[in-house]
């Protein structure tokens, strides 16, 4: 596969491997694979209703005139210290995996825009400039890696410090890893042999090496990098083809297929961070019927995700966070929908996250509760929680907090004693 047919087969399969730096070095792939924490970010698409979930507002009987919805408040379930709403699959989630959860209640994203909302979940900060967080995290601990952040949708701006990649046809990544066969499947279809093929790629690289040192400008470098990457790329690729399975998940539940490809790409060692991605949950209209099962989606795919880490003995490595754009309206509309509400809420799971364990809280008609910044108890002298205290932990959590990234795209809220 030449250098053009290997840029339309990334195209294909919706992958952006360049660095965004440059030439990923022979010292670069020399330092082994990623071994350190994963990073799994679950985006709900669309504005998720925290109360039909993990912040649950029932009804006291059925003539109360304007329910927050229309479960009954007795039937609202609870796994150890976390509540949840009797409805989709929340009671066979929570029961099993509720050790593990640490539920955020209250957040105010303060924007009730799709966009906006989005940006301000997964950056931390509402207005434009920041990176996505699997961006800052996979930039931060693996950004020599091909395929260091996997986006399935969601926000992931990425700020130029890592490059995004996006996953879909596994035929086009079989042509990417092996471009010196015919047949990606055959070994025997080689075009060159080992001896010869190492020497193209030695060849290659001395080039390649020679004209960046010539060159000063950080955009023909950049292209540079691009011409390299699809050329001599493919071996740590070639790990990734390894680890995938024989057969994708081809069910109705997309995350289960994106949990799948991206537990391959961390087990290969060349991904730290992933953006899981599912929609259906801007529900305008017949809420209840259209919302739950997106959320069951959310909990399948998220259990999925356990139970596979668990069976690959990777699950002590993964860190899970699940959110959304913002919330939905206390009650429902004329056309039995929800609206858009900026408060929510969000899920944290895995290494380092006490289990377990829910902080904030909000009113019955689901306004937020400030809290104290010391205590976290209720507190009307306190501050209310923004995706920004969320992000402080997680990044003191990766261990970031401090680093080059971490002050080049700081956070400006206070740090919460969130993680305890």
């Amino acid at each position: 596969m030449d250098r053009r047919d290997f840029l339309k087969a990334a195209g294909l399969a919706g992958l952006g491997i360049v660095s965004p730096f440059g030439v990923r070095t022979a010292r670069a792939q020399e330092e082994g694979p990623y071994t350190g924490p994963f990073f799994v970010l679950v985006n709900a698409a669309g504005g998720w209703d925290p109360t039909s979930l993990c912040d649950p507002k029932g009804r006291a009987n059925e003539e109360e005139s304007d329910p927050m919805n229309y479960y009954f408040t007795g039937d609202i379930g609870q796994a150890g210290n976390i509540r949840y709403a009797p409805v989709a699959g929340n009671q066979a989630f929570f029961e099993k995996h509720y050790q593990k959860i640490m539920v955020i209640n209250g957040v105010d994203t303060t924007t009730n825009g799709h966009d906006s909302g989005s940006r301000h979940t997964w950056s931390g900060r509402l207005a434009e400039g920041y990176p996505a967080l699997g961006a800052f995290l996979s930039a931060s601990v693996a950004a020599s890696k091909p395929l260091a952040f996997i986006s399935n949708g969601g926000f992931d701006e990425t700020q130029g410090l890592v490059a995004p990649t996006r996953t879909g046809d596994t035929g086009s990544l079989s042509r990417i890893a092996y471009p010196n066969r015919l047949d990606p499947s055959n070994e025997a279809s080689e075009l060159f042999t080992p001896a010869t093929q190492a020497r193209l790629q030695a060849a290659q690289r001395a080039r390649l090496d020679r004209m960046q040192e010539r060159q000063r400008l950080p955009r023909l470098k950049k292209a540079m990098g691009a011409l390299y990457v699809a050329r001599s790329g493919e071996n740590e690729i070639q790990r990734l083809t390894e680890f995938m399975p024989t057969d994708l998940d081809r069910s109705n539940n997309g995350l289960i297929r994106q949990a799948q490809v991206a537990l391959a790409a961390y087990r290969a060692g060349v991904c730290a961070s992933v953006n899981l991605s599912t929609g259906g949950f801007d529900t305008h209209g017949d809420h209840d019927n259209r919302h739950f099962p997106s959320l069951q989606r959310i909990t399948e795919g998220v259990d999925f995700l356990w139970e596979e880490a668990a069976r690959q003995g990777i699950a002590d490595k993964l860190v899970v966070v699940v959110g959304s754009d913002f919330g939905r309206t206390p009650g429902y509309n004329a056309q039995n929908g929800k609206d858009h509400w900026s408060i929510t809420s969000m899920m944290l799971m895995g290494q380092g996250v006490p289990g377990n364990r829910v902080v904030g809280s909000t009113t019955d008609r689901h306004r937020p509760i400030a809290l104290d910044p010391t205590t976290l108890a209720p507190s009307e002298a306190g501050v209310r929680i923004k995706p920004g205290h969320v992000h402080r932990a997680i990044r003191q959590l990766a261990g970031l907090t401090g680093s080059s990234l971490d002050r080049l795209f700081p956070i400006v809220e206070e740090d919460l004693p969130l993680l305890g």
